[in-house]
């Protein structure tokens, strides 16, 4: 009894594994995005391009960024909801730079 109850439990198994196993699978390297077929990136040319000296840009996050700085990169595009999160976002960086500036120096 025990012997026939074990071999109808391996037999449901291996259907299960084989049925699964059978199940096409599309890997996302396989996938095509339909929207990127045909497009083709370039990078700018050197005649659009503004050497680094020349901006007055700090990079976002960076300790000589300021809450000024950070809330003149907000777009002028920004919806409110946007506009409010990039205003979050700048202040708590600020108040984290604030305390980092505070702390004792070891």
């Amino acid at each position: 009894m025990m012997r026939t109850t074990t071999t109808k439990g391996a037999v449901i198994w291996m259907v299960v594994l084989l049925a699964a196993l059978s199940i096409p699978s599309t890997s996302s390297v396989q996938a095509e995005d339909s929207h990127m077929k045909g497009s083709m990136v370039v990078p700018p040319t050197q005649a659009r391009a503004v050497p680094i000296g020349e901006r007055a840009v700090v990079a976002s996050g960076a300790a000589e960024d300021t809450l000024k700085a950070c809330q003149a990169r907000i777009p002028e595009s920004a919806s409110a909801g946007q506009r409010m999160l990039a205003e979050q976002s700048c202040a708590g960086a600020e108040q984290t730079r604030n305390e980092i500036r505070l702390a004792p120096k070891l």
